[in-house]
């Protein structure tokens, strides 16, 4: 780019040049015509005295008066004192005499400019080379009467003093030439500085320096100029800090969405994505300004993603990707030529719960109506036969047993309820130790009917830990209570504890019929039993090893399972900081 500055120092130095150029060629054409004026005129008297020394001599004049050698001497001590060349010529043109030749061996000057002038006139002059004395001539003549009077001057001297002149006008010129530009530089430099400064501003926010400013601006066109580009900046990065603003808000909004999202434009390429997105196709690197159609490995969904480009056509519709499923909405912009924002809402919990709830309703309809009809059986019965009061009570014994059995199903899905709608449970200090005690007290009743023999070996756990009460006995109770209904009679229950720096390990075997292996990852679901109806015999509800699931799940503690044909072990592992 060419700098002002420069373009301003080049135009005045070539417009100063030419000044002072044309400037020179008229001082000197002027001196030049006022010392050929000055010439001229002195010329003119030096006729005008010779003439009156000639008549002093003669009159008339003629060609004898030149044959005196005074007055020859005369004439020619003019001319040498005066440095003229004296001519006198007759009105023929026949040359009297000639102070730098001999008059016999000259030509006829009839003819020549300033004699033929002179004719016309009465006064001639002519500048040109003179043959006779080999220099440029300034010549003027006179007519008088019968004869002209012709005095000439060289020139050399003139040119040398006008020579000499226009030497010390360059001399002055071009000293005025360097200090002029100098000045118009400095003028030049003072002048550009707040465009460059303009420039700089310019180029500078440009570049993204947004804090970027033109400071020290003078109080002229230009400073206002600047002073507004000041204020467009403000404006600018006021509306880029809002824009960027918005941007940024709008990304974390997306970024925050566990649904994939990502626009994609008409080019065919994805322009924004969220962490979903990438994590859904299993991309890690960035898919900026990628094709879709190389991102999503999905021939229905790049299909629709086709006809929304091509057709500015709405989709919703439901696939399977991977082992997801997806609600999937194409929305193309009402812009033209501005894409489509493709969603996809994980439906995949909500068809899980879906079927949950199905799979809860069906079970727990199931479970409530097998003691509902149960009672109306033996209330029926008893109803209808009379029957003697033994078998009676046996009856409404047998209804209040299945009465209480629908009751522990209906607390057990209360607790279970609570469990799974909780996040998080209130921290206390616990004895894990008392707990387990009191759980094998609750359930000693059972354990006698079955007599089975309760091994305890729980001195390494620690007085007291950072825990719940309330579900620490549901874990264990549930576990003990489990290993009890499934145990043989005459068995036995053994509980251990082992602790190290980071954990409590702490188990719960029994003695009994064991889970098959493909069984195993099944036992914590609601209403799953091993073996139904050995479940229902032992008064169980199906939903005890859900409810340990789930607290276990709420104090961050885990539980696992083993099973062969001598029994199965629960292992529970619970984090401590020692």
């Amino acid at each position: 780019m060419k700098r002002l500055k420069t373009k301003l120092v080049v135009v005045y130095t070539v417009a100063l040049v030419i000044f002072i150029s044309f400037l020179l060629m008229y001082i000197n054409h002027h001196i030049h015509s006022a010392f050929i004026a000055f010439q001229e005129a002195e010329l003119q008297q030096n006729i005008e005295n010779i003439h009156i020394y000639l008549h002093s001599y003669h009159k008339p004049l003629n060609y004898v008066l030149f044959q005196n050698p005074d007055v020859v001497a005369s004439l020619k001590n003019v001319s040498y004192k005066s440095s003229l060349r004296i001519t006198i010529i007759k009105d023929d043109g026949a040359v009297y005499f000639d102070s730098f030749a001999n008059p016999e061996l000259m030509e006829n000057h009839l003819y020549r400019p300033e004699i033929l002038q002179s004719r016309t006139k009465g006064v001639g002059s002519a500048i040109r080379y003179s043959k006779t004395v080999k220099s440029d001539m300034l010549y003027v003549s006179k007519y008088f009467d019968n004869y002209y009077i012709r005095t000439a001057k060289s020139l050399g001297a003139i040119n040398t003093l006008i020579g000499a002149i226009t030497k010390n006008i360059l001399i002055v010129g071009f000293a005025v030439l360097v200090l002029t530009i100098g000045a118009n530089y400095i003028f030049a430099t003072i002048f550009t500085k707040p465009i460059a400064e303009s420039l700089q501003f310019i180029d500078q926010f440009f570049n993204g320096d947004l804090n970027a400013r033109i400071l020290n601006y003078k109080d002229d066109e230009i400073g206002y100029l600047q002073n507004s580009m000041n204020r467009l900046a403000d404006n600018i990065q006021a509306r880029i800090n809002e824009l960027t603003a918005q941007k940024n808000k709008l990304f974390m909004i997306i970024e925050s969405i566990h649904d994939p999202i990502a626009l994609i434009d008409d080019s065919k390429k994805i322009t924004v994505y969220n962490k979903a997105f990438i994590e859904l196709f299993q991309f890690p690197e960035t898919v900026t300004n990628t094709y879709y159609f190389s991102i999503i490995r999905h021939s229905q969904l790049n299909a629709k993603i086709h006809v929304a480009l091509s057709q500015r056509q709405n989709f919703s519709f439901e696939e399977t990707i991977g082992s997801n499923h997806f609600q999937i909405f194409i929305y193309p912009f009402p812009q033209p030529d501005s894409g489509i924002l493709l969603l996809m809402h994980d439906v995949t919990e909500q068809k899980r719960i879906q079927k949950l709830k199905s799979d809860l309703v069906g079970n727990l309809s199931h479970e409530l109506k097998t003691p509902i009809s149960i009672i109306r059986g033996y209330l029926e019965t008893i109803k209808d036969i009379s029957l003697d009061e033994k078998t009676a009570g046996q009856f409404i014994e047998n209804a209040l047993v299945n009465l209480e059995r629908q009751n522990a199903i209906i607390n057990d899905m209360l607790k279970l309820n609570e469990l799974e709608t909780t996040a998080y449970a209130v921290t206390e200090y616990i004895d894990i130790k008392t707990i387990i005690t009191r759980c094998i007290e609750l359930l000693t009743p059972k354990i006698q009917k079955k007599n089975l023999a309760i091994v305890m070996d729980i001195d390494a756990i620690p007085e007291t830990i950072a825990g719940n009460a309330f579900l620490t006995e549901e874990i264990f109770f549930n576990i003990i209570d489990n290993a009890i209904n499934y145990n043989n009679p005459n068995g036995a229950i053994t509980i251990k504890s082992a602790v190290d720096t980071a954990t409590i390990s702490i188990s719960i075997a029994d003695t009994g019929v064991g889970i098959p292996q493909d069984e195993i990852p099944h036992i914590f679901e609601r209403f799953y039993r091993v073996d139904k109806s050995r479940s229902r015999d032992t008064g169980g509800t199906g939903l005890g090893l859900s409810i340990v699931k789930h607290a276990a799940q709420i104090l961050g503690w885990n539980v696992s399972v083993t099973s062969s044909m001598n029994g199965t072990v629960f292992a529970i592992t619970i984090p401590w900081a020692g």
